[in-house]
C-alpha cells in the first residue's frame, strides 16, 4: 500500500477506492465512484462556490429567463440521478452487513438459526419473531 504522503494523497485515495471496487461490474464502479467523491467535503464547497458565482453572474445580467430553465431541469436531473447512485450503493452495502450477520448467527452456538434472512420473512413471521425477544427480553431481565 502506498504511503499516505502529503504530496501523493490525492493518489494514494484513489487506489484506495479503485482497490475496493474493481471486483463489481462496471456500473456499479462508476456509481460507487459518483457516492464516494460527492461525498467530499470539497466537493460540498466547491458545489457552493459555484453556486454562489452564479448567483452573482445572474444578478447582475437580471436573471435570464433561459437560465431560470437550465438551473431547474439541471437541479431535477442531478437530484434524480443522486437518488439512483444513493440507492445503489447503500443497497449494496446493507446486503453485505446483513450477509455478514447472518453469518455470525451461523457462527454462535447458541444464536437462533430462525433468524437468518429474516430480511425476507412475511410481515407476521417479523412480528411472531419480535413478540418472541421481547418476551425473552423480559424473562431474563
Amino acid at each position: 500500500m502506498a504511503e499516505p504522503a502529503t504530496s501523493g494523497q490525492g493518489r494514494w485515495m484513489r487506489a484506495r477506492v479503485a482497490a475496493r471496487v474493481e471486483k463489481r461490474s462496471a456500473g456499479s464502479r462508476w456509481l460507487y465512484r459518483v457516492d464516494h467523491y460527492s461525498s467530499l467535503p470539497i466537493v460540498a464547497i466547491t458545489v457552493g462556490a459555484v453556486l454562489v458565482g452564479a448567483l452573482a453572474v445572474g444578478i447582475a445580467l437580471g436573471f435570464p429567463s433561459g437560465w431560470i430553465v437550465a438551473f431547474e431541469s439541471g437541479t431535477s436531473a442531478i437530484t434524480l440521478a443522486m437518488v439512483f447512485v444513493i440507492q445503489h450503493t447503500q443497497s449494496r452495502e446493507q446486503a453485505a452487513t446483513q450477509r455478514k450477520l447472518d453469518e455470525l448467527l451461523r457462527a454462535l452456538p447458541g444464536a437462533e438459526s430462525g433468524l437468518i434472512m429474516l430480511e425476507e420473512a412475511s410481515e407476521e413471521t417479523m412480528t411472531e419473531v419480535e413478540e418472541g425477544q421481547r418476551n425473552l427480553k423480559r424473562r431474563q431481565g
